[in-house]
Parts: C-alpha cells; structure tokens; sequence
C-alpha cells in the first residue's frame, strides 16, 4: 500500500489535497494541546479500521470537535450548528474540515440525509447528542433525534468521552484557561442491532451510560494526576442517572 492510499483511506472519496490538509492540521492540534493540557488518547484500538461509523459524544466546550477529532487516526465529519455557516470565510473553511451544517430545534432531513451518506460511503461522523454544551459538566439529556438518526443509518456506534474541557472553558467563560488536563477516551463498538433490540429511549439510555461511564473514569484519572486538586468538585463528578445529580444541580439557562 502506497502513502497516497494510507491517506486516502482517513477519509475515503474526500479529495486527496483536503485529506492531506486535513492531517497536517491533526498534528498541530494535537502537539498544541497535548504540550498545553497534557492531553492523553486511550481507547484508539476501538477505532474500526473501515467503514461507515456515527461516532457519540459528551459536549463540553467549542474545542470539543477538534480535540476529538486529533484523538483518532480516521478523519471525523463533523454536525454543526448552522449559524456557524452564515460567515462566508469561516463557513467555507469549516466545509473544507468535513463540517456538516444543521439547524437546531427544527426538523432537519438535510442534514439526516447528508450524515447517513458520509456514513454510508464508508466516512466516520461525529455528533453530540445532548445538542448543546453542558452548562456544569454533568451529562445533559441526550435528544431524540438521535436514535432516528441511528435508526435511519443502521451503522455501528462508537462511544467516546471528553474530560476536563468543560473546567477549562465553561460556556459562560469568554476564554479558556490556559493550564489543566484533558483526557479523551473511546469505547468499544456498539454494533447497530443491539441499539436497535434496545427501543428508541433504551438505546439513548445505553449509549448516554457507556459515554458517562468513560468521563468518570477520565476525571478520577485528573484527580490522580493532579494530585486532588482538579477538577473541582460540583455535578461532574455525578452519573448521569445518579438521584443525587437533580438535587444539586442548577436548571440548564439554555436547555435549547
């Protein structure tokens, strides 16, 4: 196998020149934030080598998606926000990075159809089924439309979990701090037929489980590393299911 097809199988039918860009981008994300966060990648050899994968995760901060994206080996496609767009350069140079658009709290099949034909022409798409950023580092409601989305694709699952970034950069923070850890973590795959012997809410329910899971044991392994002194304590440290959670945490201002 030559280099050009090594490349070519990160992002299989994306141009050649975008694939190549793309990856150059991929090391200086990954040396910027793992010299400034000490950011780790665990689980990689969950990453499928092949084939259309809807890959879930937690939403922390605005550099969840290439934070994310610089954890696996195989380019991501990415669901974002459709103001995101309305830029003229930001918005081609978003496009160029496999971002595909998609109106909130409206219907979207655009964007349902576009994300089931990167899956189905062999790409990995990125989405976060909460809709928005947490607003105290707990795991928010997953949305329905995720289970339609997996319904309608029929492709296996790949969990993956971020940590540490909501601390860093909380949504209502203008900026993120400048020192602290972040840790990312995949998970084994889901094949689609056990999300689908689950039902609509019982799949939402696994896959909202495996991710919280994994964000647990990423924040336990801050602690250690950092010698119980970050993050700090508050609703983070809670499962998303745990009855202790509603009692101590603050309605979400922007649940939408």
């Amino acid at each position: 196998m030559s280099l050009l097809d090594v490349y070519r199988r990160r992002d299989p039918g994306i141009p050649l020149p975008r694939v190549i860009a793309y990856h150059i981008c991929w090391y200086g994300i990954r040396a910027f934030f793992s010299a400034l966060y000490g950011m780790r990648v665990q689980g990689q050899e969950y990453i499928p080598k092949s084939g259309g994968v809807l890959v879930v995760g937690n939403h922390q901060t605005n550099f969840d998606p290439p934070l994310m994206a610089v954890g696996s080996w195989r380019h991501f496609h990415f669901v974002a926000k459709g103001p995101l767009f309305e830029n003229p350069k930001f918005g081609w140079l978003i496009r160029t990075f496999n971002a595909i658009p998609i109106e909130q709290n409206k219907p979207d099949t655009a964007a349902i159809k576009a994300t089931i034909e990167h899956l189905r022409a062999g790409r990995m798409v990125l989405i976060y089924p909460e809709g928005s950023r947490t607003h105290d580092g707990a795991i928010n409601p997953f949305k329905a439309g995720t289970s339609l989305l997996i319904r309608r694709a029929k492709v296996p699952v790949l969990p993956m979990a971020i940590e540490g970034a909501f601390d860093l950069w909380p949504r209502w923070q203008s900026k993120p701090k400048w020192s602290g850890y972040i840790r990312i973590k995949f998970g084994p795959v889901v094949p689609y037929e056990e999300l689908a012997a689950a039902g609509t809410n019982g799949m939402l329910d696994l896959l909202k489980g495996r991710i919280d899971d994994m964000r647990l044991d990423l924040r336990q392994q801050i602690r250690a590393a950092s010698g119980g002194q970050w993050p700090p304590a508050g609703p983070g440290d809670y499962a998303w299911d745990d009855p202790v959670l509603e009692t101590i945490r603050e309605p979400d201002p922007d649940p939408a």
